[in-house]
């Protein structure tokens, strides 16, 4: 949530677009360490495929986002 913050008072698409990737990142990161906290037996299986799910789902919607803002860039330069 930082990141997107940060990017979008940017002032810039490609920057904000730069933060969206981090993002999107810093969710595969949560997702590697949710594998490492069940394996350690912080969370049980049923508690990590969900938190595998939204975390995935947000990776998906970042991407989405990122990929509004090429077309949009893309539509105004036209």
């Amino acid at each position: 949530m930082s990141n997107i913050a940060e990017g979008f008072e940017r002032y810039s698409s490609t920057e904000f677009k730069h933060f969206l990737s981090i993002a999107r990142g810093s969710a595969a990161e949560v997702r590697s360490q949710m594998y490492l906290a069940c394996d350690l037996g912080y969370v049980d299986q049923a508690t990590f495929q969900h938190l595998h799910r939204e975390c995935t789902e947000i990776s998906r919607l970042l991407g989405g986002l990122r990929s509004s803002i090429d077309r949009k860039s893309g539509a105004s330069a036209s």
